[in-house]
């Protein structure tokens, strides 16, 4: 959002905008002769979902200001030492691990991202009790087709005491149409295996200005 985040408004093709953007700080000394180079894009997949067609941005001009700090004589700063909890007492059952593959279908030219994330399953030494998840994502998109991203998720969390133990199974998906997001989700319930609650979501989001 160009002017402001609560009071958005569409771009017209072909008009010239001006836009300010404040980029994330970066404690960096850029030392002489070296460059920054500053990349400018129209889509951010997966991270942003997709407008729903090609876009294409031209530059008129742009311009990049840093700041400058003037090289400190001394320290300036002190700070006092750090003060610290007792670190968390856990015992791990079972460890982290993280996967990420990309797939190229080289007939329908989709391109899939699937992610895997285990953070693993800890037991804290103070109670006993034993934290789990895992999650999975799946994006796909088709190069020439924005309309063509979806996305899907199944998340799995675990909790469990001595004999007893619970888990809940969420999915989530979503894709768009030029007008709206489809998206549609699913959660369960288990004590033990036995499964104790379960209900299934469905909502269809207008799309505003994306």
């Amino acid at each position: 959002h160009r002017d402001s985040h609560e009071f958005p408004q569409a771009l017209v093709p072909g008009q010239t905008f001006s836009a300010r953007v404040v980029l994330d700080q970066c404690a960096y000394r850029v030392p002489a002769g070296h460059k920054l180079r500053v990349a400018v894009s129209t889509a951010y997949w997966p991270m942003i979902w997709p407008s729903p067609e090609p876009v294409q941005l031209d530059l008129a001009k742009a311009t990049l200001k840093l700041p400058l700090r003037p090289l400190a004589k001394g320290n300036e700063v002190s700070f006092p030492e750090p003060e610290g909890a007792t670190p968390w007492a856990t015992e791990t059952i079972r460890p982290t691990s993280s996967e990420r593959h990309i797939d190229r279908d080289e007939k329908t030219g989709t391109v899939t991202l699937s992610i895997t994330d285990d953070f693993g399953a800890v037991r804290d030494l103070d109670h006993g009790l034993v934290n789990g998840s895992i999650v999975r994502e799946t994006w796909a998109i088709h190069p020439d087709d924005p309309l063509s991203a979806t996305g899907a998720t199944h998340w799995t969390q675990t909790l469990s005491r001595d004999e007893w133990s619970v888990r809940t199974e969420t999915f989530a998906d979503m894709r768009s149409d030029a007008e709206s997001f489809i998206v549609s989700a699913r959660i369960e319930a288990y004590e033990g295996e036995k499964l104790i609650f379960e209900r299934d979501f469905e909502q269809t989001i207008p799309r505003s200005l994306v």
